[in-house]
């Protein structure tokens, strides 16, 4: 499945092995910009925060759907917590700002998510075991027939 999706679109989805890379890259250029005087700005640190989980998203997307926003998490730690070490107060507000830009871009996913399971789409594990039984019940039909050819 993987493979197929992999070959469809060649230029557009980074190998699993980049993964890792990509995400240390985004979360080091999203830690820069977030200590820049620039993201004093409520606006620019809310944008900045939300582009870098729309930019995982859109490089990694065989990633689980939950652990962009979990390594967006640490990365909102990290903005707020490495300030304290030249002596800066935490600011809460700041660390709701970032928490809010990553919420923006991951809500998205969840809906959309949300809305297949309400459509009726189940999860593969529950495909692969109806593929089963359609698969073992075509089997014993034909099984059946050919015990009434031979009869």
């Amino acid at each position: 499945m993987i493979d197929r999706i992999a070959n469809r679109f060649p230029n557009a989805v980074l190998a699993r092995r980049h993964y890792p890379a990509a995400g240390l890259v985004i979360a080091a250029i999203t830690l820069v910009l977030s200590w820049t005087p620039l993201a004093t700005n409520d606006l620019v640190r809310f944008a900045t925060f939300y582009v870098a989980v729309c930019t995982a998203y859109a490089l990694m997307p065989l990633a689980r759907r939950g652990d962009i926003p979990l390594v967006a998490a640490w990365v909102v730690l990290l903005s707020a917590i490495a300030p304290c070490a030249l002596g800066q107060m935490l600011s809460p507000q700041q660390v709701a700002i970032d928490s809010l830009g990553v919420l923006a871009a991951a809500a998205p996913v969840y809906i959309a998510r949300l809305r297949q399971i309400r459509q009726g789409d189940i999860g593969s594990r529950q495909k692969k075991a109806m593929a089963r039984r359609i698969a073992d019940a075509d089997f014993s039909r034909a099984w059946a027939s050919t015990d009434a050819i031979e009869a």
